[in-house]
C-alpha cells in the first residue's frame, strides 16, 4: 500500500478552507464546520431492523468579541460528533483513514481514527470525539483530524 501525496489528495478533496496550511506531502488536514453534542440514545440490533442512530443537537459557535470572524466552541466534558468543511471521494483500490490531528490530542480530545472504502456513504461524513473533564475551547474551522489516502493498486 502506498500513501497519495498531495496532489492526488487535491483532486479528490473539496472546500479546503487554506490550502498553504492544510495540505502536506502525504496528508490534509480536515477543519471542523459544526460541533453536535451527543442527546438521545441510539440502539443496535443483529438485523439492522431495529437500528436506531442517536440523536445530536447542533451547538453554535460563541464570537469572543463583536468584530471576531469565527467563534469558538466552549465545551465541557461530553462526547460530541464534528461535521467536516472538506469532503471528498474515495477511489477504487483505495482507502481513507482519518485520524486525530496532534493538536486535538494534545488538547486533550479523544477521536475515534475513520476507514473509509470507496462503498462507503460519505453523504454525511463526521467524526465523534470525547472532550476530558477539563473542556477544551475550539474555533470555527480548527484543524482537528487528519486525512490519508492509502492506494492498494
Amino acid at each position: 500500500m502506498n500513501l497519495l501525496t498531495s496532489d492526488k489528495i487535491l483532486d479528490l478533496t473539496e472546500n479546503i478552507i487554506h490550502e498553504d496550511t492544510q495540505l502536506h506531502k502525504n496528508h490534509l488536514d480536515l477543519t471542523v464546520t459544526e460541533v453536535h453534542r451527543m442527546d438521545g440514545a441510539g440502539s443496535l440490533d443483529f438485523g439492522g431492523s431495529e437500528f436506531t442512530p442517536s440523536d445530536s443537537k447542533i451547538i453554535d459557535p460563541e464570537k469572543r468579541n463583536a468584530n471576531d470572524s469565527y467563534g469558538w466552541w466552549d465545551l465541557k466534558i461530553d462526547t460530541y460528533k464534528a461535521v467536516f468543511n472538506e469532503s471528498f471521494e474515495v477511489p477504487e483500490n483505495t482507502i481513507a483513514v482519518i485520524t486525530p490531528h496532534s493538536h486535538a490530542e494534545k488538547a486533550g480530545v479523544i477521536i475515534n481514527t475513520l476507514y473509509i472504502s470507496p462503498e462507503d456513504d460519505l453523504n454525511d461524513l463526521n467524526m465523534h470525539f470525547h472532550v476530558p473533564v477539563a473542556g477544551c475551547k475550539i474555533k470555527e474551522n480548527a484543524r482537528i483530524a487528519t486525512l490519508r489516502f492509502l492506494d492498494n493498486s
